[in-house]
């Protein structure tokens, strides 16, 4: 069987170095270091450069900008790397790098998509981790417990309240995905917010206590009234919107009448496999499928395979 590259956001080249993240000198000498590379944002854009890649900024080129929260990534090649957030919209910073502005995350992660032609391109992982912490820090600077703003320790991966003491750790939230599927058909939803024509794999948060499968059934049952069987894990994805791990299973439907239930689906419908060919093809101009960033785009592409 032919074997898919990882969904995007699912490599990351960079070397965490948890055991780093402790060292006093983290944020301070090794940041100012000119081998040191950061990531910038500004209102959750990311800095590119002409070509659609990110932009490695050097560290000495935040001295004089308004920056909000830094944070390490990890290491490159044994050469720190950070991510940091700056006070202000991106157009506000217009002009100030040459060569590079201001970009939609999302739209970045196309373009780098498509620039490694179906495989998943290595700058999408940094994007994720560094998106989704910033996201993280920008939501979660003052304390749940007794209200106190919080301080970042442990390079970013903590914050901790100076008055209870209490710590504050990055979460990352579990959600199912799952492409159902019955002989030669699929079933594909879309969103009020979706664009015409354009239908996915239906997905849903877990909920605590619960396991993948049941994950799976009851997100199914709730958004299409389809009883569901044989889940099957395929595959993961980062997600940094703001912060999700996408599980991305497929599931053989058991009963096939479709009632739309939650009010989140504007519509709900089977497939065929032809109709997902031609889609793919570009031939078809009813049916727009989930883009290649997208892990639904992934299950898509296995059962493809696997019913080949």
């Amino acid at each position: 069987m032919k074997t898919l590259p990882p969904p995007a956001f699912a490599t990351n080249v960079l070397d965490r170095a948890d055991h780093l993240r402790t060292d006093p000198e983290i944020l301070g000498s090794h940041l100012r270091s000119e081998t040191s590379k950061c990531l910038l944002f500004a209102s959750g854009e990311i800095l590119g450069n002409d070509i659609g890649d990110i932009e490695w900024i050097s560290p000495s080129s935040l001295r004089f900008l308004p920056v909000h929260e830094t944070i390490f990534l990890g290491l490159e090649e044994g050469e720190m790397r950070y991510a940091a957030s700056l006070n202000g919209t991106p157009h506000e910073f217009d002009d100030m790098f040459e060569g590079a502005k201001f970009r939609d995350v999302r739209a970045t992660a196309m373009k780098l998509t498509n620039i490694a032609q179906g495989a998943s391109h290595p700058s999408l992982g940094a994007i994720a981790q560094a998106k989704s912490m910033l996201a993280w820090h920008e939501s979660h600077g003052f304390c749940a417990k007794c209200g106190c703003k919080t301080d970042i320790v442990k390079a970013g991966y903590e914050r901790k309240c100076p008055e209870c003491d209490t710590s504050h750790f990055p979460r990352t939230d579990p959600v199912v995905i799952m492409l159902v599927t019955n002989g030669d058909k699929v079933l594909m939803g879309r969103g009020p917010h979706f664009p015409p024509n354009f239908f996915s794999a239906l997905a849903g948060f877990m909920e605590p206590g619960e396991t993948i499968e049941a994950a799976v059934a009851r997100e199914t049952y709730e958004e299409a009234s389809i009883n569901v069987s044989n889940v099957r894990y395929i595959n993961n994805q980062p997600w940094p919107w703001p912060s999700s791990l996408m599980i991305g299973c497929i599931a053989d439907a058991t009963t096939t009448d479709i009632k739309i239930n939650d009010g989140e689906l504007e519509d709900l419908r089977w497939f065929e496999r032809a109709e997902i060919l031609k889609a793919r093809s570009g031939e078809a101009t009813d049916l727009m499928l989930p883009p290649d960033i997208a892990i639904a785009r992934s299950l898509l592409e296995h059962w493809l395979i696997e019913n080949d």
